[in-house]
C-alpha cells in the first residue's frame, strides 16, 4: 500500500501535514516556484513543553526563510524544492508563496561596465556576496565572449540582460539549488549528448501514465527556419553568423547581437536557435504518478506500443507537482528526441 508523505521545513518549523503543494520548474526560466497551503492555526510542540500551543500559522513564518519540501511514499520522500518564504497570505488556508535561489538574485546588486567580459565571469560577478549560509556556484559550459555591456540591477536583471544579449539563445536555471547552469543546450541533445547527464525515466503510453493525450508530435518540417545574427563594427563592417544545421528552410529569422563578440560565436548562437525552433519530439505535457521522480533536465526513455517508431528518449523541459489530500500528481513536459539532428538534417 502506497501512502503520501510529506516533510517540509520552514525556518525552525518542521511539519508534515498540508492542505496542498504545488510546484514549478522549468528548463526555460531561472525561477522555481513553490506554494504550500496549511490550516490558520496549528498546535506548535516545543522541545521540553508537555503541551502544544496554539498559534497563527502566518505569525510563525517571515519573508526569507529557507524552504525545504521533500515529497513521497511511506518512507521514500524526494526533496522537491529548496528555496526562500517570498510572502504569506493570510487566508483560510494560509498560502506560502516560496521561491527558489531566484530569490536570493534579486538581493544582489551589481553596478558595473564591462568593455569585455566572458558569459561565465559575468555570471559569477551576478552571483557573488548575496549571503554566506546561501551561496551560488555557476557551471557554464559556453566559452562566448560579450563586448560593451553595462549592468545596473540585480542579479536577476543580469540574467535577462543575458538573454536580452543572446536572443534567447542560451538556456539559463538552476540545475540543483545553489548551482545555477547556464549554456547551449539543444545543439548537443540534437546531435545526441545529454549534456546535463542528471538522471533519466521511462515512460509506456497506455501503461505507466495517468494521461498522454496531450502529447503532440513534431517534425523538422514543421516550419522550417534559418537563423542570422549579425553584428555591426565601429568601422561600418558587419560581422554575421547563419545557421547551417538543417538544408532547407522556408523562413528565416535576422537580428543584430552587437554585444556578442565574435563571428564564430554568432553562428554557434544560430544553430542554437534553428535547435529550439525546428527539432523532431513532442510538444505538450503528460500526467503522471508522484514517483518516478524526476525533474526538468532528465531525459525520458517514452515507449508506445501502437506507434513504435515513436519509441525514443526524450527531454524534460517543464514539471509541475500537485501534492494534497486529493492525491498526488506530476505533469510533466517532453520536448525534442535526443538525437533527432543525426537523422533530420
Amino acid at each position: 500500500m502506497f501512502v503520501l508523505v510529506s516533510d517540509i521545513t520552514i525556518g525552525n518549523f518542521r511539519f508534515n501535514g498540508v492542505n496542498e503543494i504545488s510546484i514549478s520548474r522549468s528548463l526555460h526560466s531561472i525561477m522555481e516556484t513553490a506554494t504550500i497551503k496549511i490550516p490558520s492555526i496549528a498546535r506548535v510542540v516545543t522541545k521540553g513543553s508537555v503541551l502544544p500551543d496554539v498559534v497563527i500559522t502566518g505569525k510563525q513564518f517571515s519573508d526569507g526563510d529557507p524552504v525545504t519540501i521533500k515529497l513521497g511514499y511511506n518512507n521514500d520522500l524526494q526533496t522537491e524544492f529548496t528555496g526562500f518564504v517570498k510572502r504569506c497570505s493570510l487566508s483560510m488556508p494560509m498560502e506560502v508563496e516560496c521561491e527558489g535561489y531566484s530569490w536570493l538574485l534579486r538581493r544582489n546588486t551589481i553596478d558595473k561596465f564591462y568593455p569585455s567580459v566572458t558569459i561565465k565571469d559575468l555570471l559569477t560577478d551576478a552571483v557573488s556576496g548575496i549571503d554566506g549560509k546561501h551561496t551560488i556556484s555557476v557551471q557554464c559550459d559556453i566559452d562566448i565572449t560579450l563586448s560593451n555591456v553595462g549592468v545596473s540591477g540585480c542579479g536577476l536583471d543580469v540574467i535577462n540582460s543575458l538573454s536580452k544579449y543572446t536572443d534567447g539563445s542560451l538556456s539559463c536555471f538552476f540545475i540543483k539549488p545553489g548551482v545555477l547552469w547556464c549554456g547551449i543546450l539543444y545543439t548537443p541533445y540534437a546531435k545526441g549528448t545529454d549534456v546535463l547527464n542528471i538522471g533519466t525515466v521511462n515512460y509506456r503510453l497506455g501503461y505507466n501514465l495517468l494521461k498522454s493525450n496531450d502529447l503532440k508530435e513534431r517534425t523538422t518540417e514543421n516550419d522550417p527556419v534559418q537563423v542570422e545574427y549579425s553584428k555591426k563594427l565601429g568601422n561600418g563592417d558587419k560581422l554575421s553568423g547563419t545557421s547551417d544545421a538543417f538544408k532547407k528552410f522556408v523562413r528565416t529569422h535576422k537580428k543584430i547581437l552587437n554585444h556578442v563578440a565574435d563571428a564564430i560565436a554568432l553562428k554557434q548562437l544560430a544553430n542554437e536557435t534553428v535547435y529550439r525552433k525546428n527539432y523532431a519530439g513532442y510538444e505538450g505535457s503528460i500526467n503522471t504518478f508522484l514517483q518516478p521522480y524526476t525533474i526538468p533536465g532528465y531525459t525520458a526513455y517514452i515507449s508506445d506500443d501502437r506507434y513504435p517508431e515513436r519509441n525514443g528518449t526524450y527531454i524534460i523541459e517543464d514539471m509541475e507537482v500537485h501534492f494534497g489530500t486529493a492525491g498526488a500528481r506530476r505533469i510533466i513536459g517532453i520536448g525534442p528526441q535526443l538525437g533527432f539532428a543525426n537523422n533530420n538534417s
